[in-house]
Order: structure tokens, then sequence, then C-alpha cells
């Protein structure tokens, strides 16, 4: 890959699809930061800045931060030394303007952008999410569906059979958070799509088969 080519990955997929966990990967694989936009939230409304306190009330109430909070938020983190070569976005764009916002961003700093969608049924979205359960103790992490521990009672890792499930891993709260998900989301993906800037991933697969994919993407386009 060209290290010369500063590039800009925009991760999108809905819960569960392991959007996450790839862009993690991808990120220590190209030495580029993973940007997620709620963990600057969070981190915001936990401060003492000007816009703390209204991100905090805003958060509080399950609301959306407006996009000119999100755009000087975004603007500043990407500003940072450690985003010279490239970073990773996760979380952002969220609608059409935050998009265009983001493209004239960084047609500014001459990166190259690349948008990747992790596509995954419903149905498997669905076991990933309610299915998953972990160890109190070791945070390892389970599915009732596709990775039961060994000893249905007892931790692989550290032999505890103390597990913790999610109250909100349900599947009213999960259909309901895909349903917004697909509003939100189906406009962005056209949008980029029609700019010849997506790329689709099939996300019912291995971690490892998902990832290579994700690679080999990467290395056509940098």
């Amino acid at each position: 890959m060209d290290s010369s080519v500063p590039v800009a990955i925009v991760m999108i997929g809905p819960p569960g699809s392991g959007k996450g966990t790839q862009s993690s990967k991808l990120s220590a694989f190209l030495g580029i930061p993973k940007i997620s936009t709620g963990d600057i939230l969070r981190q915001v409304a936990s401060g003492s800045s000007r816009n703390s306190e209204e991100i905090r009330a805003i958060m509080e109430t399950g609301g959306l931060v407006p996009d000119s909070i999100l755009a000087d938020l975004v603007t500043s983190r990407l500003s940072e030394p450690d985003c010279k070569k490239g970073f990773i976005l996760d979380g952002y764009p969220r609608n059409i303007d935050q998009a265009i916002f983001l493209e004239s961003l960084l047609q500014v700093k001459n990166y190259k952008l690349l948008v990747v969608e992790i596509a995954v049924p419903e149905d498997v979205l669905l076991k990933r999410v309610t299915g998953r359960f972990s160890c109190r103790v070791c945070g390892a992490i389970y599915n009732k569906y596709f990775l039961r521990p060994r000893n249905e009672k007892i931790c692989d890792q550290c032999g505890s059979a103390d597990f913790a499930y999610r109250s909100d891993d349900n599947e009213l709260v999960v259909r309901e958070r895909l349903r917004e998900y697909t509003l939100q989301t189906l406009p962005v993906l056209d949008y980029y799509k029609a700019k010849h800037l997506l790329v689709s991933v099939d996300g019912n697969r291995s971690l490892d088969e998902v990832y290579d994919e994700l690679t080999c993407h990467l290395s056509k386009v940098l």
C-alpha cells in the first residue's frame, strides 16, 4: 500500500455486524487511529468544555446531537497529529448533510476516501445481538447460537460460572435499533454508491474471512 496517500475509511454497518471489531483490526494493520464519534461524545459529555453540558443533556434523553456540534468535534479530532496518515471513522456520517460536510473536509486535506458497508442479514443480526453474553470475571464473550462455552455453565477462559446478559439485548430493542439504522443509513449508502466510493462486504462469515476481504479491497485502492 502507498503510505504516502492518507486514507479516510468510513465503516458502516448495523448493530451486530462486527463493524467495531473490523475497524480495530484495520486500525492496527494500517497504523492509523479508529475514531468513534460515540466515544468522542462520551468523552466531551464527561468533561467541562463549553459543549459538555449540552451534549450530556442530549445523550441522557436519547436525543441526537446537532450536526453543527458533531462537525466541530470531527474537525477538531481529524486535525490531531495521529490522523496525518489517515483514520477510520466509526459512527459518522449518519445522514447526507454529514456526508457532504465530511467530503468537503477531506478534499481540503487531500485524503483518499473509501466507504465500507458490512452487510449481514437481519435474522443473523438478531441472533448475534440477542444471543450474546459474557463472563463477568474475565470478559470473555459468548453467544448461545454461535459460540457456547464448552461446558454450558463454566467460562472456557477462567472457569467462572458468573455470566452477564445485557438488558437491552432483547428482540424488541434490537429490531428498533435496526429500523433506525436502516432509516438513517440507506440514504448515506446510496449517496456514496452514486459516487462509486462504496464497497459492500458480506459480514455473514467468520471474522477472519471478512477481514481478509477488507484488506483485499484496501490493497486495490491504496
